[in-house]
């Protein structure tokens, strides 16, 4: 009997699993109330329930709350730029930060008091333009106690897609209307995210109700999002600076990420459809916050350099990450043989080979949480420009990578807050000249070039999976044409395949092929086309030749055809 099944799952190597129960008192999760909630308004709302907001800390200047932020770590808090108009020593001294804050007028169970020991802020951001690069971290005096309700908030993933429909909550202890006073205790606002382009075309609006002298500082900002109901009514306000725009990490997630930092809004909770025929002036705008995504970067830049200078951990990587000294070498996570990952982690290792090599990546072994789609802990392989190229979790030992013709590689490691395992090494090192396709690799592409199966024209051996990832430039789509096919025939294509897909993921599936006869040209649905071969444990067949052009979008109606009858195409 065919292993048909086999096929289909290796082809992705990912493995399906169950999430284990969460047991430590790690980043985004609420456990003091039912995450599923429902989440009331800061302005004209009600108040939110002790410790709901377990990540939020009050800013504080001489006992006057101002500003809020997150925890990061137990030595970081992650705020806004704008809310500290001097980093003086002066201006600092003064300056507390309450985490487990709830009622501003009482001592809470769980709440810690602490001074500033360091402040980090942007080196772009410009005071006469607040809402770019407002991002600042503040480094406390001494390391936060963790608890049931004082526990650090997640960062995003660099690669993380965030769904239309993603549920975000803003919390605070800002005014609860435009003209209102600050409340003593939290409160919360369930808010939509606002799609991208509707967020700049917003801000080009309120340019030009400002002064011309002041326009120039405000061309529409690259480190933004937006949040809000355009019929307003929902939003955060004045002393809701700084804290943190939270929201699922997937539909139905009990563990929450923070993908903006509260920023900027004209007026609170007003109106701001784009129909209305109110002057710019008296409309309000959705809430501004600053993309944290965008600037992941930066944050884990500056830990680690504060973390090299006083020889700490910053708490976001338990090893050593960063560029890699040489072009050949390992990477591990864990350190040591036999030892288990930290949980929470975000390590981000960058490799540069020299001009004219390709990078080309190896396992030693690997073991990292299982889960569907590898939703919790998981190692991603990218090329430059963050174009993702693999991702794996679970205990079967990945294929070889090889980024060809590339001089970058991109390795991020994640770690939710349960359960953790053996973790892997890496072997990596740059290679000259060129590399044939061979079983068992995942190949990067971004040129035009030819593509066939190992051994062509010779027969394709059986049990090989073969996988090629081809980005297009911006603006382009993928063109596959065959100058050759020939892979074993079998129904629905269950025995050897070619499999086309439109992303990384593999949810996105544009045909399947087998059989005999040259198939007409095959188009991705985007930049991004992935190739997967695999054949089984029987029959082989020549196997394929076939050349890669990038093209317009223009050019897709002249170039689709209908495919013959001997190739399978699944439903889209």
């Amino acid at each position: 009997m065919r292993a048909t099944t086999a096929l289909l799952v290796v082809c992705f190597w990912m493995n399906a699993g169950v999430r284990a129960a969460q047991k430590d008192e790690k980043c985004g999760s609420t456990p003091a109330v039912n995450p599923r909630r429902r989440f009331l308004r800061v302005v004209g709302g009600t108040q939110a329930t002790y410790g709901s907001h377990p990540w939020l800390v009050s800013i504080q200047n001489k006992g006057s709350h101002f500003c809020g932020g997150a925890i990061l770590t137990d030595s970081w808090i992650l705020t806004a730029a704008h809310c500290f108009p001097s980093s003086s020593n002066v201006f600092l001294s003064g300056v507390t930060i309450l985490v487990g804050e709830f009622d501003l007028r009482v001592e809470d169970k769980d709440e810690q008091v602490f001074t500033v020991k360091s402040l980090l802020i942007h080196e772009n951001y410009n005071q006469a333009c607040p809402m770019n690069y407002d991002i600042a971290l503040v480094e406390l005096h001494r390391r936060i106690a963790m608890g049931a309700r004082v526990r650090p908030i997640c960062l995003p993933l660099p690669d993380f897609k965030i769904p239309p429909s993603t549920k975000c909550v803003v919390a605070g202890w800002g005014k609860t209307w435009e003209r209102g006073h600050i409340p003593a205790v939290l409160r919360e606002v369930h808010l939509g995210l606002v799609d991208q382009a509707k967020c700049q075309y917003v801000q080009l609006m309120i340019k030009s109700s400002f002064p011309k002298q002041k326009q120039k500082f405000l061309d529409p900002p690259m480190t933004i999002l937006c949040a809000g109901a355009e019929r307003g009514g929902r939003d955060a306000c004045q002393g809701d600076s700084g804290g943190p725009l939270v929201c699922q990490a997937g539909a139905g997630s009990d563990h929450w990420m923070v993908l903006g930092i509260t920023s900027w809004g004209q007026g609170c909770g007003r109106s701001w459809g784009m129909k209305g025929n109110r002057h710019p002036s008296k409309k309000g705008s959705p809430g501004i916050f600053t993309d944290v995504k965008l600037l992941l970067p930066w944050i884990k830049q500056k830990m680690r350099e504060a973390e090299q200078q006083r020889q700490s951990t910053s708490g976001l990587c338990s090893v050593t990450d960063g560029p890699v000294a040489d072009s050949e070498g390992w990477i591990r996570n864990p350190a040591f043989p036999d030892a288990y990952y930290d949980n929470n982690q975000l390590c981000l290792w960058s490799i540069k080979a020299h001009p004219g090599h390709s990078i080309l990546l190896e396992f030693d072994h690997f073991d990292v949480e299982n889960g569907s789609n590898c939703r919790f802990d998981r190692l991603t392989v990218s090329g430059s420009r963050n174009k993702s190229v693999a991702i794996f979790c679970g205990k079967l030992l990945p294929a070889r990578v090889l980024l060809h013709n590339s001089q970058n590689a991109m390795l991020l490691f994640s770690s939710d807050i349960s359960r953790a395992a053996h973790g892997f090494a890496v072997r990596y090192r740059g290679i000259r000249g060129t590399f044939p396709p061979a079983c068992g690799t995942i190949v990067l592409v971004e040129d035009q070039i030819s593509l066939h199966t190992p051994n062509y024209p010779q027969s394709y051996s059986n049990d090989c999976v073969l996988r090629w990832v081809i980005y297009a430039p911006p603006g382009r789509l993928v063109k596959l044409t065959f100058a050759d096919f020939d892979l074993e025939e079998s129904e629905r294509c269950l025995h050897d395949s070619l499999t086309v897909l439109g992303d990384v993921e593999g949810n996105k599936e544009i045909a399947v092929l087998c059989g005999g006869g040259v198939p007409p040209p095959v188009l991705s649905f985007s930049s991004i086309m992935v190739l997967c071969f695999a054949s089984d444990s029987q029959i082989t067949h020549r196997g394929f030749s076939a050349g890669l052009t990038f093209i317009r979008k223009e050019g897709v109606a002249t170039s689709m055809k209908q495919l013959p009858s001997q190739v399978y195409i699944t439903p889209t």
